[in-house]
């Protein structure tokens, strides 16, 4: 009805010049609780009205006059409607006048946004490109107004407001890692570039999100539940994660490693310097370290001795919201990104020539057995690489055995030793503890620098000083 009646005025007006010039009607229009983005003289967002009997809302390129607008708020109006003569050419024909406001509705979008946060958004869709791989992907936290994801490549971040069914992004930003496929960092900036500070219309289809500007789909997205498919740790358990960015610092060349005991639960690898180790728990996407441990060595270079210190402080006792985007885990913190690693399949089991060749050239001296700390000990060995075999001193006799290693593993077999009896009961008490340790047993094994260390569920047992 509204329309017939724009319609009917219009057709007054374009009517030969003799023609009585039709008299103002009142006519009742609801005007919904958002704008959306139209087309004029420019790109402009419009006003949506519907008449009475009317089902769908349409565009209003002009103004209601006296009628003070608020989003949110859904309008039942009054209006005055009257032919304007010798309307400007890029104006209306039409003048709407407010004569009462009889209804103010506020309109809750928590359904509707209840749908869209807190899961996990898959760009499908990019323009007119379709998009299958799943790389670039966002998720909306509805408590704190915050934006993270992928781009492809980067992780990625921002702000959002959602009015009535429009979004807004603001303040999107990402990491800066190069990163290898040139088909995927160009698609990461294009992508945001279609997001950062910009207003959509959105809609939900089923599981499908649609980002909409002057009418057209620009990004789609399919939603998922952000536990689908977690809790499966079989992606990421048994690889080595290497540090590429810490905070917002990018990394490379880091030195800075951690892999994923599932079996044992337990985490071990290099803080850059040192040897560290500890403990991980996973409930659906959330990871949970124990405080780390870590050898004690004292580096040379003070860059990397700060940068361990604060990799062991961000990741021991903290709990992280973790995602997998092909060979990239990301682990957020108050959906703050703040550590990134690549991860890279378990190399060889076969032992390091080149580590064993440098093991094989020096004599090992026991500087810390069971936790405690030792100086002069008089207890040490020699690995002989060609046959196999280790010999060296207890403190008080010699002993020798056979070990085999694999690449982070060595086994010793039954140690032999001397049977001489000797005056200081702690060195005989100490000798035993040791041979007990290396006897027939199995160690996780490092060498960081100036020690060799051997490990048992994650926590060092023997650590060798050359």
């Amino acid at each position: 009805m509204l329309f017939e009646l724009a319609i009917t005025l219009a057709t007054t007006f374009m009517a030969p010049a003799q023609n009585k010039q039709q008299p103002a009607k009142t006519q009742v229009i609801y005007v919904k609780e958002s704008k959306e983005p139209c087309t004029g003289v420019a790109p402009m967002e419009c006003l949506q009205i519907k008449g009475v009997n009317d089902a769908d809302w349409s565009n209003l390129y002009t103004n209601i006059n006296g009628f003070k607008y608020t989003p949110g708020y859904r309008y039942k109006l009054k209006v005055r409607i009257t032919q304007i003569k010798n309307p400007p050419a890029d104006g209306s024909s039409i003048k709407y006048t407010l004569t009462k406001v009889l209804e103010k509705k506020r309109i809750s979008n928590s359904s509707q946004s209840a749908a869209i946060t807190g899961k996990k958004w898959i760009l499908v869709k990019m323009d007119d490109t379709d998009i299958s791989d799943g790389k670039t992907w966002i998720e909306l936290d509805a408590g704190k107004k915050r934006m993270h994801g992928n781009g492809g490549c980067n992780g990625m971040m921002g702000s959002y407001t959602i009015a009535g069914n429009n979004i807004t992004f603001s303040k999107v930003a990402s990491t800066l890692m190069a990163c290898a496929d040139n088909n995927v960092m160009q698609r990461e900036g294009s992508f945001s570039q279609h997001l950062g500070d910009q207003t959509f219309k959105y809609e939900v289809v089923g599981t499908t999100v649609n980002l909409i500007q002057n009418g057209k789909t620009v990004l789609q997205f399919s939603l998922q539940n952000k536990d689908a498919n977690t809790g499966n740790t079989t992606g990421i358990t048994g690889k080595k994660w290497t540090l590429t960015q810490m905070n917002e610092g990018t990394i490379s060349n880091s030195g800075v490693w951690i892999e994923l005991d599932a079996a044992k639960k337990r985490f071990h690898g290099k803080g850059g310097c040192n040897s560290i180790s500890g403990g991980y728990t996973t409930t659906g996407n959330k990871i949970t370290f124990t405080q780390a441990i870590s050898t004690r060595m004292a580096c040379p270079d003070a860059d990397v001795m700060h940068r361990e210190a604060e990799f062991l402080q961000q990741l021991g006792g903290h709990t992280f919201t973790y995602t997998v985007t092909g060979e990239t885990v990301n682990l957020y913190e108050n959906d703050k990104l703040t550590l990134q690693f690549t991860m890279e399949a378990k190399e060889s089991s076969s032992p390091d020539a080149r580590q064993w060749a440098f093991i094989g050239s020096k004599k090992w001296n026991v500087i810390q057995l069971n936790g405690n700390t030792l100086s002069n000990s008089g207890i040490w060995v020699e690995f002989d690489t060609d046959k196999k075999r280790f010999h060296g001193k207890g403190g008080c006799n010699n002993i020798s055995g056979g070990y085999s290693a694999t690449k982070d593993q060595i086994k010793f077999t039954q140690g032999i030793s001397t049977r001489m009896a000797c005056p200081d009961a702690d060195v005989m008490r100490r000798e035993a503890e040791f041979l007990k340790l290396i006897s027939a047993n199995t160690y996780r094994y490092d060498v960081a620098d100036q020690t060799l260390n051997l490990y048992k569920d994650g926590k060092i047992i023997v650590m060798f000083g050359m």
